[in-house]
């Protein structure tokens, strides 16, 4: 009995002895100039996020922030010996309402905050094929009945998405597609698409912890001309012009990235 009085009183103070020179260099770290200076430059660091724009049933993704690590900032620069912006350690800052939050509204367009755009293109066939597999930062909505192994494999240069079966969806549709592009193409199948509101798509997209966009613009390059603005997803109806399209995006500043990257908060 003695003897296990006497090993719970030695972990006892084990425990302790942590516990206090924990509190100890607390203390100290404190008070060291690398951590002053660091407290005094904190604010200087921070950016706020930006909330998303929500209405009855659209979101507009809304953008994070980011603020200082305070500890692992000084542990970094600890190390150095020395105060250096480029060794500060950031944390992500989300906004309060998040698409992940809100998969039962439609997404309409990127953060207009950003001079970046999304161009979408819908593939069921062959001749699609051969038009898509050398063109870049385009996002690629592929039919069900179209996508297989193969199929994948040539567009994984791209964004890959699923249409469901001429854009109606079904938990077999989805689950399909799920398997072939999440383990072939180099996203993952996080949206579905719809030319306008559909309920019934919302609600199968949302149980498959997918969100569901509805473009900014569809059509050609008038389409285009006469609707783009910062943010927006445009869904091609036909390739004919996509070169002129592209010029034209370009000459008015903006970006042409995937989707996934448009609406990253």
């Amino acid at each position: 009995m003695k003897k296990i009085v006497k090993i719970i009183f030695v972990l006892l103070l084990v425990v302790f002895s942590f516990f206090y020179t924990d509190k100890i260099m607390k203390v100290v770290n404190k008070k060291d100039p690398l951590m002053v200076t660091l407290k005094e430059k904190i604010d200087d660091y921070k950016v706020e996020s930006v909330n998303a724009i929500i209405t009855d049933t659209t979101i507009i993704p809304g953008i994070k922030g980011k603020e200082v690590d305070l500890d692992k900032s000084y542990e970094k620069m600890k190390l150095e010996g020395v105060f250096r912006e480029e060794s500060i350690v950031f944390k992500d800052i989300y906004p309060e309402d998040t698409l992940s939050s809100n998969k039962n509204k439609y997404i309409i367009r990127g953060n207009p905050s950003k001079n970046e755009v999304s161009l979408l293109y819908i593939v069921d066939s062959r001749s699609d094929l051969e038009k898509v597999r050398k063109l870049k930062n385009i996002s690629l909505f592929v039919n069900t009945n179209y996508l297989s192994i193969e199929i994948t494999n040539e567009l994984r240069n791209n964004e890959i998405y699923s249409y469901g079966n001429n854009g109606v969806y079904s938990e077999d549709n989805i689950r399909k597609s799920t398997n072939i592009i999440n383990r072939l193409a180099n996203n993952k199948i996080i949206y579905c698409l719809v030319r306008k509101e559909d309920d019934n798509v919302l609600n199968i997209c949302q149980k498959a912890g997918m969100s569901t966009i509805i473009p900014t613009i569809q059509g050609d390059y008038l389409e285009v001309k006469k609707n783009l603005s910062p943010g927006s997803i445009i869904l091609l109806s036909s390739l004919n012009n996509y070169d002129i399209i592209i010029r034209y995006i370009n000459s008015k500043g903006y970006q042409i990235i995937g989707l996934s990257e448009l609406l990253k908060e």
